[in-house]
């Protein structure tokens, strides 16, 4: 009793105080719960209510008659772009199938700088690869051809690299919806945030197990916890959710708080990225948008959410399919679907994307947008607004040209067990450009990216070796120095050579060790000989040939030393990419473009690159030289690429350094320029000729890919002339040259003088008859050979004659006469 009455004296003689510390804590607990409030509305009503990566995409793929598509490089295209396949007749923007060879697609809605892609169904008919039509599905009328969208590459993402695609409540199907409550909060619509029961089991576990690991979260309390909180766990962190997650409850419907849960939830790894949101995980784990999902497939999704990387039905089916058919019977047990769609679900086979996303395409070419990106918008503008980025990449030829580049190099270290024996890797380079555009097409700058992100393509330093001679020849070419300038008929001397160069004496060698005498230059280019280069350059002036090229597009330092005309300086692939495309542009250069167009993420645009072009060589002097250069492939350095199926009439060099450090090979055609270059990273010998080492590799990738660009040829221009020589000499033909060859020139440049070495050299014409008359007839009588003829030599002499006529005409007049 004196206990009781102590401690009532004690509240009796405290009680203001005591007063005053409740009246603190409930004004305390009333300003934690309006802060709380304030925190969760805020963000919840906020307008960009994540941090939303940016997008760089490819180019749109267009799709005419005439170009030629392997179903292997076009269905992994549409799967990337969100296409589905389709049973029965595609009926949905999304779907496709092929019917007897043929296409038939559903194209999607989908804004582009330029233009608004509207979905349309059509279908394409093919003549095996080759698109014969592209017509309308519905009502069979003709299109010129059409546009698949864009295809993501990758994301610019922040620290926390997440990645999600957000997707409005009414776009997410019926299906997702029930198998997410079924398995994740089955009372979703019935409780106020948190649920009374689920709290207390999971707290009875907890104390037995003296730990934390239950959760008992409602759906709202996972939202709150992803959206608000960190992944702490404590009885602390606990009363906050479920205070934050009755705030938010009754703050908000509950469509509102699904529609943020289905945006926020984790569904697992794409790599090192986070995969977000149901709309992203389905493109992901399904190859495509969240809307088109299935019963089963919506089942496998939800199934995930408990421990999205263990039961991921891309790495472990025989862990999801077992999940997934628990969620199929949490399902039918709140009769969200009937016995019979459930047993039809249950004994399907699990289904996943057929061609996976990675979470970054086209890493190599990725660098190089990244690059350009960084230098006009801030990183964090890139991380977190949202941009969408278009470029110039075709996805097609960069895929195909990534599993060439790797099969190619695989197959060198088979047939050449030496290269597999170096300690470091055999590496490589393909790109493709544009030439009319500079459109960047494809890039890959190395075999694994994964393990070295040194992007060759764009950073390595290179010798071009023989790449360099077309420059020395356009040199000598040049129209300007009259009759001096070389032309495809020149003959030079490749024979032994000394030039004095300070001290030194340097004395080049082809690359086979041996001379071949007397060569017309467009031989030497054709077999890649060294002697004659050189000497072309000496004739033309070494400072000559350096500007020349530098204007063309070399942008490297090059020294005035003779041996720059066997490439003996540095530069990188895309650099030497770039300057020939101004031979297969007819002389006009356009500048690299990776970057189209960049908008905001509601399409505003913020910039739009143009096409940049300068003349820097006469259309005559390149067309000569790619006419020359088809000759590499037809009988030149690169004649294997004839023997392995290709046949297109392309341009084309080879190029081989000093010591076979590096092999190179660029193939053109006024549409496509293709690169490829071979060689280890610490510049030792690979022992190889471009023609062996690189010209296999850039056949099998063009094989697979130029299909893709139109079977066109260049124009001639109206200043390039054709006149028949002797091509001993490089003059103008005589009746009494043993051998003819119709060659061009560039108007001014053609010779003008007829072959010294058989005119007026009292050598019989190969025209007359040299066999000796028998003497038996008397009718007539060969004046030259002193002997009688018969009148069918004599008719057969007549004929000559007026062959011999003929070519004199067309020494005078030109082939026109």
């Amino acid at each position: 009793m004196a206990k009781r009455s102590r401690f009532k004296d004690f509240l009796w003689r405290h009680s203001a105080g005591i007063a005053f510390l409740v009246m603190v804590a409930f004004v305390g607990l009333i300003g934690f719960v309006g802060y709380t409030y304030a925190v969760i509305t805020k963000k919840f009503d906020s307008s960009r209510r994540w941090d939303v990566p940016s997008r760089i995409y490819s180019d749109a793929t267009p799709i005419v008659p005439g170009m030629t598509f392997a179903r292997a490089l076009l269905e992994p295209k549409l799967n990337h772009v969100g296409y589905h396949e389709a049973r029965t007749q595609v009926a949905n923007p999304g779907e496709y199938r092929y019917v007897n060879g043929d296409l038939e697609i559903y194209l999607q809605n989908f804004e582009y700088p330029d233009i608004e892609f509207r979905a349309l169904p059509i279908v394409v008919t093919f003549d095996g690869t080759t698109v014969r039509t592209v017509k309308r599905l519905d009502d069979g009328a003709s299109l010129r051809g059409i546009r698949v969208e864009p295809e993501l590459i990758t994301s610019i993402y922040n620290n926390e690299m997440e990645d999600r695609l957000p997707v409005a409540l009414n776009l997410v199907p019926q299906v997702v919806i029930d198998a997410i409550i079924a398995t994740e909060d089955r009372n979703f619509y019935h409780h106020e945030g948190i649920s009374i029961r689920g709290v207390l089991r999971a707290a009875w576990i907890d104390l037995r197990h003296k730990s934390l690991n239950v959760g008992g979260s409602t759906l709202t309390q996972q939202l709150v916890k992803n959206l608000f909180l960190n992944p702490e766990r404590s009885w602390r962190r606990k009363g906050v959710e479920a205070l934050m997650a009755v705030l938010l409850e009754a703050r908000y419907s509950k469509n509102e708080i699904l529609e943020a849960y289905l945006n926020e939830i984790y569904l697992g790894q794409n790599g090192a990225v986070q995969i977000i949101g149901v709309e992203q995980a389905s493109q992901v784990y399904f190859g495509k948008h969240v809307n088109y999902l299935t019963l089963p497939e919506a089942a496998t999704l939800a199934g995930m959410i408990r421990s999205p990387n263990v039961l991921s039905p891309l790495k472990y089916p025989e862990r999801a399919k077992p999940r997934r058919d628990t969620v199929l019977a949490l399902i039918r047990d709140q009769e969200k679907i009937t016995p019979a769609e459930y047993q039809a679900a249950v004994t399907s086979p699990l289904t996943t994307t057929r061609f996976p996303k990675t979470s970054r395409s086209a890493p190599f070419f990725v660098d190089l947008v990244l690059k350009q990106l960084r230098e006009t918008y801030p990183e964090t503008q890139l991380k977190t607004e949202g941009l969408r980025v278009f470029t110039t990449l075709d996805t097609m030829m960069q895929r195909a040209a990534e599993q060439t580049l790797d099969s190619g190099i695989s197959d060198l270290n088979k047939r050449y067990p030496y290269l597999r024996k170096s300690s470091i890797p055999l590496e490589g380079v393909i790109l493709t450009i544009q030439p009319g555009t500079g459109y960047v097409k494809a890039l890959v700058g190395g075999r694994n990216y994964s393990k070295t992100q040194f992007n060759r393509a764009i950073q390595a330093r290179r010798q071009p070796g023989s790449l360099f001679k077309p420059f020395v020849y356009v040199t000598a070419m040049d129209p300007q120095r009259g009759q001096q300038a070389f032309t495809a008929a020149t003959v030079l001397d490749d024979s032994p050579i000394s030039v004095h160069t300070g001290n030194a004496v340097w004395q080049p060698q082809n690359y086979d060790l041996r001379f071949h005498g007397r060569v017309s230059v467009r031989q030497a280019l054709a077999h890649s000989y060294n002697i004659p280069a050189v000497r072309a350059a000496i004739d033309a002036g070494v400072p000559n040939v350096i500007k020349t090229a530098s204007t063309i597009g070399i942008e490297s330092r090059l020294e005035p030393y003779p041996s720059v005309s066997l490439g003996s300086f540095e530069v990188t692939p895309l650099e030497i990419a770039y300057a020939y495309s101004a031979f297969a542009n007819l002389g006009v250069k356009a500048e690299p473009i990776s970057i189209l167009a960049v908008s905001t993420r509601e399409g505003k645009l913020l910039e739009s690159r143009e096409v940049k072009m300068k003349r820097v060589a006469p259309a005559s002097v390149c067309y000569v030289m790619n006419d020359m250069l088809k000759d590499v492939f037809n009988y030149g350095t690169a004649a294997k690429a004839r023997s392995l199926g290709f046949d297109r009439p392309f341009a084309g060099k080879t190029g081989t350094t000093s010591n076979y450090r590096d092999a190179w090979f660029i193939g053109y055609s006024p549409r496509i320029l293709s690169l490829v270059w071979i060689g280890f990273d610490d510049g030792h010998s690979v022992r190889l000729a471009g023609g062996d080492a690189c010209v296999p590799i850039w056949t099998s990738y063009m094989n697979r890919v130029v299909g893709l660009v139109p079977d066109v040829d260049w124009r001639r221009p109206d200043d390039v002339i054709n006149r028949t020589i002797d091509p001993e000499s490089g003059y103008l033909v005589t009746p009494y040259c043993s051998q003819e060859k119709n060659e061009i020139f560039v108007a001014g440049t053609e010779p003008t003088a007829v072959c010294p070495l058989h005119a007026e050299s009292g050598e019989v014409p190969f025209w007359r008859d040299r066999e000796p008359a028998t003497g038996n007839d008397q009718q007539s009588t060969d004046v030259l050979e002193g002997q009688p003829s018969t009148p069918a030599q004599q008719q057969r002499r007549e004929k000559e004659r007026d062959r011999g006529i003929k070519r004199l005409l067309r020494i005078i007049f030109g082939d026109g006469h």
